[in-house]
């Protein structure tokens, strides 16, 4: 009876199977083409989004560049809202980076912040260009936590929307069309623009941005079977002869012609062409928010008119989606999984057992996107790698494995900074910096300051490859020569004299998490101040050929957002220096500093409270005096004016950010408790003020920075006012 029910059920549905099989057939597969063009790209999410408002079928998609990028997503699952999201939570100006939060930057690597303009790594110890501007290594991250734990080895067919995208093996000057294997990776190498990014590896290609060779991909959505091509052109407008006016725009108009010429040849295989207007509009546009708003609207705009062209489509061959998206999506942000194996590729100087310490997650974790990623940019941090990419892939009993590609960069590298200020004018500075060299661990800091004055330090520690000991062994030697001026208590300048001297030092550090810092030094300092008159009354000629003995301990606290330009966070710094006889220095003294600088941001508006203080007791020699003079610190005196044996400062600053490029700044400070021992100066003066406003502007040699202040024009006499303007522009060394 039951096989008769099972037959007649059978015979039952059968039929309607066939109907809805041949009726599924009348269907005609629909092909989505997205264009490349960068910044443009946001212009293709209205698109999207209408194609799930009129919930329009979309059997294949094919994408190059930010269209493979948008197309892959969406192909994976998301909808335009859901990418409309992504998009709009992308700090463009971050993603142009590749350091890390600054958060998890190890203590050697954020001291060196804002130090250089230029970093080239050594290969075979000679200076060269990077393989791009741009690692890529946040854009991977962000593309592999979107698809997280989608398999490294996937068949772009089984998405919930087969998929392809381009790219160009650089190698062998081909396309090449991506369809099976790391969707991550596949994402990060249609978009990989030469010089700008590094090209990504795939197997035995080395890819590049497919829009080089094929910004349309109608002929691949062709060979993927669909019958009717929609087509999202994202390419600028033709010039006309009068707009032809500046050689960027004939370059431009000059790459465009090959591009066109193909798009003719396409143009008879496009059912619909979607061409949002992008005239005035350019593909490197990520960092003006106000142009990103226009694109969008663009694209809001182009979906308007193509919506009656859709219904039209979907009137005619009753066009209807046979999935709804998950809202549930079973990708990205949520998606936990219990960890099997972690495995380590590409490494060849460094162990995969150093590796795996650094990276701590083992067999049986739970894992998710954000904690895979927070590990990788752990394990970025340290600066032992170019690129970090993973691929998840199905393990034994349910878990997932891991496989991390790493791309070691050399073991040195070249940095060069230049800088200008009133006081020292042009100072150009190069470091020479060297990991695991010449065994795992060691680390060798080399750095030479020149032109308006002179500073040479040449270091090496072992903190140990991993950083996970908190106690590392430093020597170091440093040769300085730094004009500095010294003043009467009315303001006029009594000399210039050189400090200059010659120190060998070593001791231990002390590491305590990746923002505090000590190390205990002792230092033998040979001082080479030249004799003139002028010291004469401060020291004696022998005093200035003297040699000091001391101990030395330093800390550093930084947690920063960023030491160009913080926004957040808070920097303090202390030092006690002690010279004694005992330890055979020629002269008794101690001296003790610290500072504290706090930021904090509210939108456009930046505050900054800065405090110090300073004291000394014994023989300070005057070429050891306590220095807060510098816009920097105090604004109101002039470069060196503001030295003493004690004092204490407290400032505040307001910053508008009126735009990337440009901000205001306002500022106040005291000084108080000022002890010298000038001939001329009360012991104690009053305090001492300033104010000021300036202007900020980011160029590409780091922050032009111009105040105009006004101050007390000396210690004995507080109240009487000059004007005082700094000039600073460059590296922050």
């Amino acid at each position: 009876m039951t096989g008769k029910k099972g037959r007649l059920v059978l015979l039952f549905i059968s039929p309607l199977l066939i109907i809805a099989f041949a009726h599924s057939q009348e269907r005609p597969k629909i092909g989505l083409v997205l264009s490349g063009g960068g910044a443009k790209g946001i212009a293709h999410v209205p698109i999207l989004k209408l194609l799930d408002e009129l919930d329009f079928p979309v059997d294949c998609i094919a994408g190059t560049s930010v269209g493979g990028v948008v197309g892959g997503l969406y192909a994976a699952g998301y909808s335009g809202a859901d990418i409309e999201r992504i998009f709009s939570g992308v700090n463009w100006e971050d993603f142009s980076r590749d350091r890390p939060p600054r958060g998890l930057v190890p203590y050697f690597e954020k001291r060196l912040d804002g130090r250089y303009q230029v970093e080239l790594p050594l290969r075979k110890g000679i200076p060269s260009t990077p393989r791009g501007l741009i690692a890529g290594q946040k854009f991977y991250n962000l593309f592999s936590s979107l698809l997280f734990p989608l398999p490294g080895d996937i068949d772009f067919d089984d998405l919930p929307i087969p998929f392809r995208c381009l790219a160009v093996d650089i190698i062998k000057a081909q396309q090449v069309i991506l369809e099976k294997g790391s969707l991550a990776r596949a994402l990060r190498a249609t978009m990989a623009v030469p010089t700008i990014f590094s090209p990504v590896e795939w197997g035995e290609s080395l890819l590049v941005d497919g829009g080089l060779l094929n910004n349309l991909p109608v002929d691949v959505a062709e060979a993927m079977g669909a019958e009717i091509i929609i087509a999202v052109d994202l390419a600028n407008p033709l010039n006309s002869r009068e707009e032809l006016s500046t050689a960027e725009k004939i370059l431009g108009q000059s790459l465009q012609a090959v591009e066109v010429e193909q798009k003719k040849r396409k143009m008879e295989k496009i059912d619909l062409l979607i061409w949002p207007d992008m005239k005035g509009l350019s593909s490197t546009d990520y960092f003006f928010p106000d142009k990103m708003a226009k694109i969008s609207e663009r694209g809001e705009e182009a979906a308007r008119k193509a919506r009656p062209a859709l219904q039209a489509l979907k009137e005619k061959y009753d066009l209807t989606r046979s999935f709804k998206k998950d809202p549930a999506k079973p990708l990205g942000e949520g998606q936990r999984r219990v960890l099997g194996r972690v495995e380590f590729t590409g490494n060849k100087n460094i162990p995969s057992s150093f590796i795996a310490k650094l990276f701590k997650l083992k067999t049986d974790d739970i894992v998710d996107a954000a904690r895979v990623t927070r590990q990788l940019n752990e394990l970025y941090s340290l600066r032992y790698f170019e690129d970090i990419q993973y691929e998840v892939f199905p393990g034994e009993e349910g878990k997932i494995d891991l496989r991390l590609s790493l791309r070691e960069l050399p073991r040195g590298n070249l940095r060069v900074g230049l800088r200008y200020d009133n006081l020292h004018k042009l100072v150009a500075a190069a470091g020479l910096y060297a990991t695991n060299l010449p065994f795992p661990g060691l680390r060798m800091e080399n750095e030479i300051e020149a032109a308006g004055l002179t500073r040479i330090l040449s270091k090496v520690s072992y903190p140990t490859k991993t950083l996970d000991f908190p106690v590392y062994p430093l020597v170091y030697a440093q040769y300085q020569d730094i004009p500095t001026r010294l003043y009467t208590g009315d303001g006029r300048v009594i000399t210039t004299y050189r400090d200059r001297s010659f120190s060998l030092g070593g001791g231990l550090g002390f590491l305590i998490r990746k923002s505090l810092n000590l190390e205990l030094t002792f230092v033998l300092e040979e001082m080479n101040i030249k004799s003139q008159a002028e010291l004469a009354p401060l020291e004696s000629a022998s005093a200035l050929q003297t040699t000091l003995r001391k101990v030395e301990l330093a800390a550093t606290l930084d947690t920063l957002d960023n030491r160009r330009d913080p926004k957040n966070g808070l920097l303090f710094r202390g030092l006690y220096e002690d010279s004694n006889k005992s330890l055979g220095s020629e002269v008794d003294y101690d001296l003790a500093e610290a500072s504290l600088d706090i930021y904090g941001t509210l939108r456009r508006n930046t505050f900054r409270l800065y405090g110090y203080w300073g004291t000394s007791s014994g023989d300070v020699p005057f070429f050891k005096y306590l220095n807060q003079g510098r816009p920097a610190t105090f604004v109101g005196m002039a470069y060196d004016q503001l030295q003493g044996e004690e004092m204490r400062i407290v400032r505040a600053d307001y910053s508008y950010r009126y735009s990337n490029l440009v901000q205001f700044k306002l500022m106040a400070n005291v000084a108080l408790g000022l002890k010298q021992r000038w001939s001329d100066i009360p012991h104690s003066p009053g305090t001492l003020w300033g104010a000021g406003a300036g202007v900020v502007v980011n160029t590409p040699l780091g922050l032009l920075e111009f105040i105009y202040a006004l101050g007390s024009k000396g210690p004995s006499d507080p109240n009487a006012l000059q004007g005082v303007a700094y000039l600073v522009l460059g590296a922050r060394f």
